[in-house]
């Protein structure tokens, strides 16, 4: 469990950096700010995808997001980081987060996990995978007995 933390911890550091080295080359206004290419990969029991989430329903939060997702088939379990530039008058910041999701279901055509509380106190995320059209989707809401936002995200990436 120590070396998962570690793993999530790097995962998010390494999004970080690379948006941090990326505007140190090249400081780029919110106009010119992209997210990474929509990259799909499955091998030996492992799903990677980076891209980023564009919000379809709900609260649209301000910037630029990337995001990288790792499912293992081995032990059921898929692992999220999220890095965001927001925008706003007095510069820019940086924010980085890490959500791990069980996985409730996988076969040749989708994946479902879910990662429950994970955000705030009340919310649960809910990630969907299609496989053969290589693209997934997320959404967010309260669990019953809680109260909080929802709002459905699919993932999008900017061409090569």
């Amino acid at each position: 469990m120590r070396y998962l933390k570690l793993l999530l911890i790097l995962l998010a550091s390494i999004l970080c950096t690379t948006y941090v080295v990326l505007w140190l080359t090249k400081p780029a206004p919110i106009e010119n700010t992209t997210i990474p290419p929509l990259i799909f990969q499955e091998e030996q029991g492992e799903v990677v995808i980076w891209g980023g989430w564009k919000t379809v329903e709900g609260y649209q939060t301000p910037g630029t997001n990337a995001v990288e997702i790792r499912c293992n088939r081995t032990s059921s379990a898929c692992h999220e980081a999220f890095a965001s530039i927001l925008h706003h008058a007095e510069g820019e910041d940086l924010e980085a987060q890490v959500f791990s999701y069980k996985v409730s279901s996988w076969d040749a055509t989708k994946l479902e996990a879910v990662a429950e509380l994970a955000m705030g106190e009340c919310l649960e995320r809910r990630l969907v995978i299609h496989i053969p059209d290589k693209s997934a989707a997320l959404s967010w809401s309260p669990p019953a007995g809680c109260e909080g936002d929802s709002g459905r995200a699919v993932l999008v990436g900017d061409p090569l």
